[in-house]
Protein backbone atom coordinates (compact mmCIF):
# COMPACT_ATOMS: atom_id res chain seq x y z
CA UNK A 1 0.00 0.00 0.00
CA UNK A 2 1.35 3.42 -0.97
CA UNK A 3 1.60 6.04 1.79
CA UNK A 4 3.66 9.15 2.53
CA UNK A 5 6.72 7.03 3.43
CA UNK A 6 6.68 4.95 0.25
CA UNK A 7 9.75 5.57 -1.86
CA UNK A 8 9.48 6.35 -5.57
CA UNK A 9 12.07 6.36 -8.30
CA UNK A 10 12.14 10.12 -8.91
CA UNK A 11 13.39 10.12 -12.54
CA UNK A 12 14.22 13.68 -13.65
CA UNK A 13 12.89 15.20 -10.42
CA UNK A 14 16.37 14.05 -9.31
CA UNK A 15 18.08 16.73 -11.40
CA UNK A 16 17.42 19.52 -8.91
CA UNK A 17 19.18 17.44 -6.24
CA UNK A 18 22.15 16.82 -8.54
CA UNK A 19 22.33 20.56 -9.21
CA UNK A 20 22.00 21.22 -5.47
CA UNK A 21 24.95 18.90 -4.76
CA UNK A 22 27.04 20.79 -7.34
CA UNK A 23 25.92 24.14 -5.89
CA UNK A 24 27.20 23.21 -2.44
CA UNK A 25 30.67 22.72 -3.96
CA UNK A 26 30.38 26.02 -5.83
CA UNK A 27 29.51 27.90 -2.62
CA UNK A 28 32.49 26.23 -0.92
CA UNK A 29 34.79 27.50 -3.69
CA UNK A 30 35.66 24.01 -4.94
CA UNK A 31 33.84 24.35 -8.26
CA UNK A 32 32.65 27.12 -10.58
CA UNK A 33 29.90 27.35 -13.16
CA UNK A 34 32.49 28.79 -15.54
CA UNK A 35 34.94 25.87 -15.21
CA UNK A 36 35.77 23.92 -18.37
CA UNK A 37 34.45 20.41 -17.67
CA UNK A 38 37.59 18.85 -19.17
CA UNK A 39 39.41 20.11 -16.08
CA UNK A 40 37.57 17.35 -14.21
CA UNK A 41 36.71 15.01 -17.10
CA UNK A 42 39.84 14.84 -19.29
CA UNK A 43 38.37 11.77 -21.03
CA UNK A 44 35.87 14.03 -22.77
CA UNK A 45 37.00 15.18 -26.25
CA UNK A 46 37.80 18.83 -26.94
CA UNK A 47 34.76 20.08 -28.84
CA UNK A 48 34.13 23.07 -31.13
CA UNK A 49 33.81 25.26 -28.06
CA UNK A 50 34.53 24.56 -24.40
CA UNK A 51 31.76 22.97 -22.34
CA UNK A 52 31.39 24.55 -18.90
CA UNK A 53 29.86 23.25 -15.69
CA UNK A 54 27.10 25.84 -16.09
CA UNK A 55 26.27 24.54 -19.56
CA UNK A 56 25.77 21.04 -18.14
CA UNK A 57 23.48 22.43 -15.44
CA UNK A 58 21.47 24.60 -17.84
CA UNK A 59 21.17 22.13 -20.75
CA UNK A 60 23.09 24.32 -23.17
CA UNK A 61 26.16 22.09 -23.52
CA UNK A 62 25.05 20.05 -26.52
CA UNK A 63 26.26 16.91 -24.71
CA UNK A 64 24.27 14.04 -26.18
CA UNK A 65 21.62 12.27 -24.16
CA UNK A 66 23.12 9.28 -22.37
CA UNK A 67 19.87 7.32 -22.17
CA UNK A 68 19.19 7.93 -25.86
CA UNK A 69 22.69 6.71 -26.73
CA UNK A 70 22.17 3.55 -24.67
CA UNK A 71 18.93 2.82 -26.48
CA UNK A 72 20.63 3.39 -29.83
CA UNK A 73 23.03 0.56 -28.99
CA UNK A 74 20.00 -1.76 -28.87
CA UNK A 75 19.48 -1.67 -25.08
CA UNK A 76 15.73 -1.37 -24.55
CA UNK A 77 15.98 -1.63 -20.78
CA UNK A 78 18.41 1.08 -19.66
CA UNK A 79 18.13 -0.33 -16.15
CA UNK A 80 20.64 -2.94 -17.31
CA UNK A 81 23.35 -0.36 -18.02
CA UNK A 82 26.11 0.58 -15.61
CA UNK A 83 27.30 4.11 -14.97
CA UNK A 84 30.64 3.20 -16.52
CA UNK A 85 28.95 2.08 -19.74
CA UNK A 86 26.93 5.28 -19.96
CA UNK A 87 29.99 7.44 -19.27
CA UNK A 88 32.11 5.63 -21.83
CA UNK A 89 29.44 6.26 -24.47
CA UNK A 90 29.60 9.98 -23.70
CA UNK A 91 33.41 9.98 -23.77
CA UNK A 92 33.30 8.32 -27.21
CA UNK A 93 31.22 11.07 -28.81
CA UNK A 94 33.30 13.00 -31.37
CA UNK A 95 30.97 15.98 -31.39
CA UNK A 96 28.15 17.69 -29.52
CA UNK A 97 24.61 18.03 -30.87
CA UNK A 98 25.05 21.81 -31.09
CA UNK A 99 27.81 24.35 -30.57
CA UNK A 100 28.19 24.45 -26.76
CA UNK A 101 26.58 27.49 -25.22
CA UNK A 102 24.43 28.48 -28.20
CA UNK A 103 21.08 26.72 -27.69
CA UNK A 104 18.97 24.71 -25.24
CA UNK A 105 18.81 20.95 -25.62
CA UNK A 106 17.67 18.85 -22.68
CA UNK A 107 20.28 16.20 -21.92
CA UNK A 108 20.40 13.39 -19.39
CA UNK A 109 24.03 13.01 -20.45
CA UNK A 110 24.84 16.50 -19.22
CA UNK A 111 23.51 15.70 -15.75
CA UNK A 112 25.33 12.35 -15.65
CA UNK A 113 28.56 14.30 -16.29
CA UNK A 114 27.58 16.88 -13.65
CA UNK A 115 27.18 14.11 -11.05
CA UNK A 116 30.54 12.64 -12.09
CA UNK A 117 32.17 16.03 -11.57
CA UNK A 118 30.63 16.25 -8.09
CA UNK A 119 32.06 12.80 -7.38
CA UNK A 120 35.57 13.68 -8.54
CA UNK A 121 35.69 17.08 -6.85
CA UNK A 122 34.33 15.82 -3.52
CA UNK A 123 36.43 12.65 -3.54
CA UNK A 124 33.33 10.66 -2.58
CA UNK A 125 30.83 8.51 -4.45
CA UNK A 126 28.10 10.84 -5.66
CA UNK A 127 25.46 8.97 -3.63
CA UNK A 128 27.56 9.35 -0.48
CA UNK A 129 28.20 13.04 -1.06
CA UNK A 130 24.49 13.76 -1.65
CA UNK A 131 23.69 11.93 1.58
CA UNK A 132 26.26 13.94 3.52
CA UNK A 133 25.57 17.34 1.99
CA UNK A 134 21.79 17.18 1.49
CA UNK A 135 19.85 14.28 2.96
CA UNK A 136 21.36 14.08 6.45
CA UNK A 137 21.26 17.83 7.16
CA UNK A 138 17.62 17.97 6.07
CA UNK A 139 16.52 14.90 8.00
CA UNK A 140 15.54 13.10 4.79
CA UNK A 141 15.96 9.76 6.50
CA UNK A 142 14.98 7.40 3.71
CA UNK A 143 16.10 9.38 0.63
CA UNK A 144 19.13 8.14 -1.29
CA UNK A 145 20.68 8.02 -4.73
CA UNK A 146 21.16 4.68 -6.42
CA UNK A 147 24.80 3.72 -6.79
CA UNK A 148 24.81 0.86 -9.25
CA UNK A 149 22.44 -1.48 -7.47
CA UNK A 150 18.74 -2.16 -7.14
CA UNK A 151 16.59 -0.12 -4.73
CA UNK A 152 17.00 -1.13 -1.11
CA UNK A 153 14.53 -3.76 0.08
CA UNK A 154 11.55 -2.21 1.79
CA UNK A 155 8.68 0.10 1.02
CA UNK A 156 9.33 1.31 -2.51
CA UNK A 157 6.75 1.55 -5.24
CA UNK A 158 7.16 -0.68 -8.26
CA UNK A 159 6.23 0.82 -11.61
CA UNK A 160 3.37 -0.51 -13.74
CA UNK A 161 2.37 -0.20 -17.40
CA UNK A 162 -0.83 -1.38 -19.11
CA UNK A 163 -0.64 -4.88 -20.53
CA UNK A 164 -3.65 -6.70 -21.89
CA UNK A 165 -6.56 -6.17 -19.55
CA UNK A 166 -4.31 -5.40 -16.58
CA UNK A 167 -0.87 -4.08 -15.70
CA UNK A 168 2.68 -5.41 -15.84
CA UNK A 169 5.44 -4.41 -13.43
CA UNK A 170 8.26 -2.37 -14.98
CA UNK A 171 11.24 -1.26 -12.88
CA UNK A 172 13.25 -0.41 -15.98
CA UNK A 173 14.96 2.71 -14.65
CA UNK A 174 18.75 3.33 -14.59
CA UNK A 175 20.65 2.16 -11.54
CA UNK A 176 23.09 5.08 -11.70
CA UNK A 177 22.49 8.67 -10.67
CA UNK A 178 22.79 12.24 -11.88
CA UNK A 179 20.06 12.60 -14.47
CA UNK A 180 17.83 10.39 -12.32
CA UNK A 181 18.55 7.81 -9.67
CA UNK A 182 16.93 9.41 -6.63
CA UNK A 183 14.73 7.28 -4.38
CA UNK A 184 12.49 9.50 -2.27
CA UNK A 185 9.24 9.49 -0.30
CA UNK A 186 6.66 12.24 -0.10
CA UNK A 187 7.59 12.85 3.54
CA UNK A 188 11.23 13.33 2.60
CA UNK A 189 10.26 15.65 -0.24
CA UNK A 190 8.23 17.68 2.27
CA UNK A 191 11.36 18.11 4.41
CA UNK A 192 13.22 19.28 1.33
CA UNK A 193 10.64 21.90 0.31
CA UNK A 194 10.40 23.09 3.92
CA UNK A 195 14.08 23.93 3.69
CA UNK A 196 13.49 25.81 0.45
CA UNK A 197 10.69 27.94 1.89
CA UNK A 198 11.51 28.28 5.57
CA UNK A 199 14.58 26.70 7.15
CA UNK A 200 17.38 27.32 4.61
CA UNK A 201 19.76 24.85 6.21
CA UNK A 202 20.96 23.63 2.82
CA UNK A 203 18.98 25.96 0.55
CA UNK A 204 20.85 29.03 1.74
CA UNK A 205 20.48 32.36 -0.10
CA UNK A 206 23.78 31.62 -1.89
CA UNK A 207 22.52 28.22 -3.04
CA UNK A 208 19.15 29.65 -4.06
CA UNK A 209 20.85 32.26 -6.24
CA UNK A 210 22.67 29.50 -8.16
CA UNK A 211 19.68 27.20 -8.61
CA UNK A 212 17.04 29.87 -9.28
CA UNK A 213 19.04 31.95 -11.76
CA UNK A 214 18.37 30.92 -15.37
CA UNK A 215 21.45 30.12 -17.39
CA UNK A 216 22.73 32.29 -20.23
CA UNK A 217 24.14 31.44 -23.61
CA UNK A 218 27.64 32.57 -24.52
CA UNK A 219 26.17 35.65 -26.25
CA UNK A 220 24.57 36.72 -22.96
CA UNK A 221 20.97 35.93 -23.87
CA UNK A 222 18.94 33.80 -21.41
CA UNK A 223 18.61 30.05 -21.80
CA UNK A 224 15.00 29.16 -22.59
CA UNK A 225 13.35 25.77 -22.85
CA UNK A 226 10.78 24.93 -25.50
CA UNK A 227 7.94 26.30 -23.36
CA UNK A 228 9.40 29.77 -22.93
CA UNK A 229 10.77 29.18 -19.43
CA UNK A 230 14.33 29.63 -18.27
CA UNK A 231 16.38 26.75 -16.87
CA UNK A 232 18.31 27.04 -13.63
CA UNK A 233 19.64 24.24 -11.46
CA UNK A 234 17.47 21.27 -12.43
CA UNK A 235 14.42 23.54 -12.52
CA UNK A 236 12.34 25.30 -15.17
CA UNK A 237 11.84 28.94 -14.12
CA UNK A 238 9.62 31.74 -15.35
CA UNK A 239 6.17 33.28 -15.30
CA UNK A 240 2.70 32.10 -16.20
CA UNK A 241 -0.28 34.42 -15.98
CA UNK A 242 1.87 37.15 -14.44
CA UNK A 243 3.19 35.12 -11.52
CA UNK A 244 6.42 33.24 -10.93
CA UNK A 245 6.56 29.45 -11.19
CA UNK A 246 9.28 26.87 -10.58
CA UNK A 247 8.64 23.41 -11.99
CA UNK A 248 9.99 20.12 -13.29
CA UNK A 249 8.65 16.76 -14.32
CA UNK A 250 10.11 13.28 -14.14
CA UNK A 251 9.43 10.35 -16.43
CA UNK A 252 10.59 6.76 -16.74
CA UNK A 253 8.75 3.94 -18.49
CA UNK A 254 6.44 3.33 -15.54
CA UNK A 255 6.94 6.45 -13.39
CA UNK A 256 5.42 9.88 -14.05
CA UNK A 257 6.03 12.76 -11.65
CA UNK A 258 5.53 16.53 -11.52
CA UNK A 259 6.70 19.27 -9.17
CA UNK A 260 5.34 22.84 -9.17
CA UNK A 261 6.14 25.73 -6.86
CA UNK A 262 4.46 29.14 -6.68
CA UNK A 263 7.07 31.23 -4.80
CA UNK A 264 4.82 34.28 -4.41
CA UNK A 265 2.00 32.20 -2.93
CA UNK A 266 4.21 29.99 -0.77
CA UNK A 267 2.56 26.93 -2.34
CA UNK A 268 4.20 23.73 -3.58
CA UNK A 269 2.47 20.82 -5.33
CA UNK A 270 4.00 17.41 -6.05
CA UNK A 271 2.66 14.32 -7.81
CA UNK A 272 4.46 10.96 -7.67
CA UNK A 273 2.88 8.28 -9.84
CA UNK A 274 3.89 4.67 -10.60
CA UNK A 275 1.58 4.24 -13.61
CA UNK A 276 3.17 4.65 -17.00
CA UNK A 277 -0.13 5.52 -18.69
CA UNK A 278 -0.76 8.67 -16.65
CA UNK A 279 0.35 12.24 -17.42
CA UNK A 280 1.54 13.62 -14.11
CA UNK A 281 1.51 17.28 -15.15
CA UNK A 282 -2.18 17.11 -16.03
CA UNK A 283 -2.99 15.35 -12.74
CA UNK A 284 -1.03 18.03 -10.90
CA UNK A 285 -2.96 20.85 -12.57
CA UNK A 286 -6.25 19.28 -11.51
CA UNK A 287 -4.95 18.91 -7.94
CA UNK A 288 -3.96 22.58 -7.88
CA UNK A 289 -7.46 23.60 -8.92
CA UNK A 290 -9.16 21.10 -6.58
CA UNK A 291 -7.17 22.57 -3.67
CA UNK A 292 -8.94 25.88 -4.24
CA UNK A 293 -5.91 27.45 -5.90
CA UNK A 294 -5.49 28.30 -9.57
CA UNK A 295 -3.10 27.19 -12.27
CA UNK A 296 -1.99 30.11 -14.48
CA UNK A 297 -3.10 29.70 -18.06
CA UNK A 298 -4.83 26.36 -17.63
CA UNK A 299 -8.35 26.08 -19.04
CA UNK A 300 -10.23 25.51 -15.80
CA UNK A 301 -13.48 24.53 -17.47
CA UNK A 302 -14.26 22.19 -20.32
CA UNK A 303 -16.78 23.85 -22.66
CA UNK A 304 -19.53 21.35 -23.40
CA UNK A 305 -22.55 21.33 -25.63
CA UNK A 306 -23.34 22.00 -29.28
CA UNK A 307 -21.57 25.08 -30.67
CA UNK A 308 -22.28 26.62 -34.09
CA UNK A 309 -20.32 28.94 -36.40
CA UNK A 310 -22.30 30.95 -38.95
CA UNK A 311 -19.11 31.70 -40.87
CA UNK A 312 -18.40 27.99 -41.41
CA UNK A 313 -21.99 26.78 -41.17
CA UNK A 314 -20.46 24.11 -38.95
CA UNK A 315 -21.33 22.48 -35.63
CA UNK A 316 -18.84 21.41 -32.94
CA UNK A 317 -20.36 19.02 -30.42
CA UNK A 318 -17.99 19.15 -27.41
CA UNK A 319 -17.90 16.51 -24.69
CA UNK A 320 -15.48 15.96 -21.76
CA UNK A 321 -12.81 13.35 -22.44
CA UNK A 322 -10.55 12.89 -19.43
CA UNK A 323 -8.85 16.25 -18.90
CA UNK A 324 -9.54 17.20 -22.51
CA UNK A 325 -12.35 17.44 -25.03
CA UNK A 326 -13.88 15.33 -27.77
CA UNK A 327 -15.17 17.37 -30.69
CA UNK A 328 -17.60 15.83 -33.20
CA UNK A 329 -17.50 18.21 -36.17
CA UNK A 330 -20.18 18.40 -38.88
CA UNK A 331 -21.13 20.95 -41.50
CA UNK A 332 -23.31 21.51 -44.55
CA UNK A 333 -20.18 21.37 -46.70
CA UNK A 334 -18.49 18.19 -45.45
CA UNK A 335 -21.79 16.29 -45.08
CA UNK A 336 -19.99 13.92 -42.68
CA UNK A 337 -18.82 13.91 -39.07
CA UNK A 338 -15.15 14.15 -38.05
CA UNK A 339 -13.99 13.53 -34.51
CA UNK A 340 -11.00 15.31 -32.97
CA UNK A 341 -9.52 14.92 -29.50
CA UNK A 342 -8.27 18.10 -27.80
CA UNK A 343 -5.91 18.19 -24.80
CA UNK A 344 -5.37 21.13 -22.42
CA UNK A 345 -2.09 23.04 -22.51
CA UNK A 346 -0.51 25.72 -20.36
CA UNK A 347 -1.53 28.50 -22.76
CA UNK A 348 -5.17 28.21 -21.65
CA UNK A 349 -6.34 26.43 -24.78
CA UNK A 350 -7.30 22.91 -25.79
CA UNK A 351 -5.09 21.60 -28.62
CA UNK A 352 -5.49 19.03 -31.39
CA UNK A 353 -2.55 19.38 -33.77
CA UNK A 354 -2.65 22.90 -35.22
CA UNK A 355 -6.21 23.47 -34.02
CA UNK A 356 -7.16 25.11 -30.74
CA UNK A 357 -10.36 25.60 -28.77
CA UNK A 358 -10.29 28.54 -26.36
CA UNK A 359 -12.93 28.95 -23.62
CA UNK A 360 -14.11 32.50 -22.98
CA UNK A 361 -15.55 34.26 -19.95
CA UNK A 362 -18.96 33.63 -21.51
CA UNK A 363 -19.74 29.90 -21.23
CA UNK A 364 -21.94 30.15 -24.32
CA UNK A 365 -19.04 31.12 -26.57
CA UNK A 366 -15.75 29.55 -27.66
CA UNK A 367 -13.01 30.58 -30.09
CA UNK A 368 -11.64 28.05 -32.58
CA UNK A 369 -8.44 28.49 -34.55
CA UNK A 370 -6.50 26.40 -37.06
CA UNK A 371 -2.94 27.24 -38.09
CA UNK A 372 -2.60 30.79 -39.40
CA UNK A 373 -6.35 31.29 -39.76
CA UNK A 374 -7.67 33.77 -37.23
CA UNK A 375 -9.96 32.75 -34.39
CA UNK A 376 -13.58 32.08 -35.33
CA UNK A 377 -16.42 32.55 -32.88
CA UNK A 378 -18.71 29.60 -32.07
CA UNK A 379 -21.91 30.12 -30.10
CA UNK A 380 -23.57 27.46 -27.95
CA UNK A 381 -26.90 26.40 -29.49
CA UNK A 382 -27.72 23.25 -27.55
CA UNK A 383 -26.76 20.50 -25.15
CA UNK A 384 -24.06 17.93 -25.93
CA UNK A 385 -26.21 14.86 -26.35
CA UNK A 386 -25.53 12.13 -28.88
CA UNK A 387 -25.09 12.49 -32.59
Amino acid sequence: MIDSDTQFYAASISKQFTALAAATLIVDGKLSLDDDVRRYLPELPAYRAPVTVGMLMHHSSGIRDSLGLLRMTGMDNVGQASKEEALQLLFRQNDTSLVPGTAYRYSNGGYLLLAEIVERVSGMAFADYANQAIFKPLGMRSAYFLNGGAPRPGAFAHGYVPEGSGFAMRDTFPRFSGSGGLMISMNDFARYVDDIDRVHRVWTPEIAKILLTPGRYTDGSPVEDGAGLGYGGGLHLGERGGERIVQHTGSAEAFKHAFLRFPDRGEIFVVFCNRGDWTASEKLKRIVVASGSSYPGMPLIQPTGLFHSDELDADYRLKPEGDGLRADISSSISKSTTTLHFVPKDDGRFHAGTMTVTPTDDASRILVKRGDIGELLFTRVGEGGAN
